[in-house]
């Protein structure tokens, strides 16, 4: 993709939207076998339309189906690939001292060999690319994602080799991708949550009680999403970095610093989708280490708080991310979904709107 087609754009929203609560209640009688798939399908229909009218009112440059077909962020990782399963889950940490308002998410452990069943995201990127002609963004879990669901003692069993499972992930989730491409997808977004563990001792004991070296670990995995991106010269990769984001509560603290370097001037994706919204993500110094044809995406709104940042502070916030990275090199997103899993953040639709209001807003002001 030329150069001037992965600058253009300056406003996106990470991913998930909001889920409306007719939809979170067709889930629930669904799972409880009171009403059919087509059912639930006709549901999902109409909150991805919602969700593509609620983007397109406020004006983003690049809009995704909002993840309504959704429960969990990673679902295009674990739903779309047969092998994963939610009753012998792998840790999951949320850190943010919050007493959680429902039940913390399970995420599923690897337990049988891996095999392709469907494709989640194509299905979203057919419905949504019929029913807009705005750009559009498929997401889907980085691999470095994958690595922390194999479960030494439960794993092994399908997958006595870790490496042996993490190269079937990566051959599996190409052809997801390729399947992407083929359709005509032209902007995939990885999700990447676990490469900021790194930055914490939380984040990093949680690796150990994988059994993964934190030391060896960064490398392994920015070579495998590397391995998942390669040979797609038509396509732009974002990266996506947060901190955990369920129920308002996140997993860990820290700056950029200690991955930064290496993560940044090593990993073939474009755009650079980071984490700014709190004193948690650290300063902007890290940016430094990105390099000139990388675009850096500044997630400096909350979703995880109802409370609408000024446009003045967002303003000042992207000037002092300018003194690291040129402007024409910077856009502006949330730092992270609205609704990483079904529950969705402690906000209100209303707030989500004046959020994405503000953004656009933003975004117009600075780059036009």
């Amino acid at each position: 993709m030329s150069a001037p087609t992965k600058l253009s754009y300056r406003s996106e929203v990470i991913g998930s939207l909001l889920r409306p609560e007719y939809l979170k209640e067709a889930v629930r009688r669904f799972e409880a076998g009171e009403i059919s798939a087509a059912e639930l399908e006709a549901a999902q229909d109409r909150a991805v339309l919602e969700a593509i009218a609620l983007q397109e009112s406020v004006g983003l440059d690049v809009i995704t189906d909002g993840e309504m077909r959704r429960q969990y962020w990673f679902d295009p990782l674990t739903a779309s690939l047969a092998g994963y399963d939610p009753k012998a889950p792998a840790p999951a940490i949320f850190t943010s001292g919050q007493a959680p308002a429902q039940q913390l998410p399970t995420l599923p452990a690897v337990t049988a060999r891996l095999s392709l069943q469907r494709n989640l995201p194509l299905r979203e990127l057919t419905f949504l690319r019929q029913h807009t002609s705005r750009p559009v963004k498929a997401t889907l879990p980085s691999l470095s994602y994958a690595s922390v669901l194999y479960v030494p003692g439960v794993s092994d069993r399908a997958y006595p080799d870790r490496d042996e499972y993490m190269q079937d992930a990566v051959r599996l989730t190409r052809q997801l991708v390729q399947q992407l491409v083929d359709s005509g997808v032209n902007y995939i977004q990885l999700d990447a949550p676990r490469y900021t563990h790194l930055v914490s001792e939380t984040g990093i004991e949680n690796f150990r009680r994988l059994g993964l070296n934190p030391e060896t670990w960064l490398a392994d995995m920015i070579a495998l999403d590397n391995a998942l991106m390669a040979d797609f010269p038509n396509v732009t990769f974002g990266l996506h970095l947060c901190r955990g984001n369920h129920r308002s509560m996140w997993s860990v603290e820290g700056g950029y610093d200690a991955i930064a370097e290496q993560l940044f001037t090593t990993i073939k994706a474009e755009r650079l989708l980071l984490e700014y919204d709190t004193p948690r993500a650290g300063t902007f110094a890290p940016l430094r280490f990105v390099p000139q044809d990388k675009v850096v995406v500044l997630g400096l709104i909350t979703t995880k708080e109802p409370e609408l940042e000024s446009a003045e502070l967002l303003q000042r916030r992207v000037e002092e991310a300018s003194q690291y990275i040129p402007l024409e090199r910077l856009a502006l997103s949330p730092q992270c979904g609205f609704a990483s899993t079904l529950p969705g953040n402690l906000i209100t639709p209303e707030a989500q709107r004046a959020k994405l209001e503000r953004l656009v807003e933003v975004a117009h002001a600075i780059w036009g």
